[in-house]
């Protein structure tokens, strides 16, 4: 788990992904898992655990990252498996405050 502080955690900034010529961007708090429940993951309720981490180190393959849940609770996602593509949609979530 990737712990971090109070001080770390404001100093966050906004983490954008450009698909295309859209940018969707996961805000600070959107970066963090939710700290009612860290006891979850093995944590403890009083720290702030990172869910975004790098994959080790850069194949440059273009596959550095992986947006996951996280990415996927916040915006509205439609895979058409018929014509290969993926569209993004903001929801109610996208800029929430909580987690």
């Amino acid at each position: 788990l990737l712990r971090i502080t109070t001080t770390q955690y404001s100093e966050l900034q906004d983490l954008n992904f450009v698909v295309g010529s859209n940018t969707y961007t996961l805000t600070p708090n959107a970066q963090i898992w939710p700290r009612s429940l860290n006891t979850y993951i093995g944590g403890t309720t009083s720290y702030i655990y990172l869910v975004v981490n790098d994959l080790g180190t850069p194949s440059g393959e273009g596959l550095d990252f992986i947006n996951g849940y996280t990415f996927l609770e916040r915006f509205y996602a439609v895979f058409d498996t018929t014509n290969s593509q993926v569209g993004f949609a903001t929801t109610a979530y996208t800029d929430a405050t909580t987690n």
